[in-house]
């Protein structure tokens, strides 16, 4: 399958489109109306992961991703919101195990826009090394969408992830405002499976990030 090639205006001008080499995943983020959770499904509707949200408990991570259907299943990934700074810790694994855990940094990079930075690693598809230092940008997007689509004007919460040594995009998220759904997401690099839920704590992260000042701007506390 060959790349797609097409012409981008605006920010996006000058960032390659995503690669088509190799197979996608998409997933269906969603949180159900009076529930305190996150469904992340396959794009033909299968319970892939669960993403707790604690708000209100300090020892606890924000987020807490686990693979299956509802919170009985394994932890494979945490975030902890660093409300000082905007930054999150990701953690890959169960803090439960400290030894098992892989903690990263998702610092916000600019005060004034939502642009963060990763810095992860990465496995190659059939590389027999340990793996690769990268870093990464999540940052907002107004014209490039899931398969390359336009996402939608009627939410400010489109992101794509664009590998900083490179160029390319590797991740899409596209927003939604249809009740109980936050959107899709589409990881397009295949850096192995640590990488792939990376992708998806840190998108969490940022849907529910979005989600709270969006709560405070409309009970009158502010972001």
């Amino acid at each position: 399958m060959s790349s797609r090639s097409s012409t981008r205006s605006g920010s996006d001008a000058s960032v390659p489109p995503i690669d088509d080499n190799g197979p996608s995943r998409a997933y269906n983020i969603l949180r159900p109306m009076l529930h305190r959770h996150y469904d992340i499904k396959s794009a033909d509707d299968q319970p892939l992961f669960y993403g707790e949200v604690s708000e209100f408990t300090p020892s606890k991570p924000d987020l807490i991703l686990y693979a299956g259907a509802n919170g009985q299943a394994p932890v494979v990934a945490v975030s902890k919101f660093q409300k000082m700074s905007g930054s999150c810790k990701l953690g890959l694994g169960d803090p439960d195990d400290i030894n098992s855990v892989k903690w990263e940094d998702m610092t916000r990079e600019v005060i004034y826009k939502s642009r963060y930075r990763i810095e992860t690693t990465i496995q190659h598809q059939f590389a027999r090394t340990e793996g690769e230092r990268r870093s990464f940008l999540w940052k907002r997007t107004r014209s490039v969408g899931v398969d390359d689509s336009a996402p939608s004007k009627w939410t400010t919460q489109n992101y794509k992830l664009v590998d900083e040594q490179t160029e390319q995009i590797v991740a899409v998220f596209t927003g939604t405002k249809r009740p109980g759904k936050v959107g899709k997401l589409q990881i397009r690099a295949e850096y192995g499976t640590d990488f792939d839920r990376m992708v998806l704590i840190s998108c969490l992260s940022l849907c529910e990030k979005a989600r709270r000042r969006r709560h405070g701007a409309g009970s009158g506390g502010g972001g």
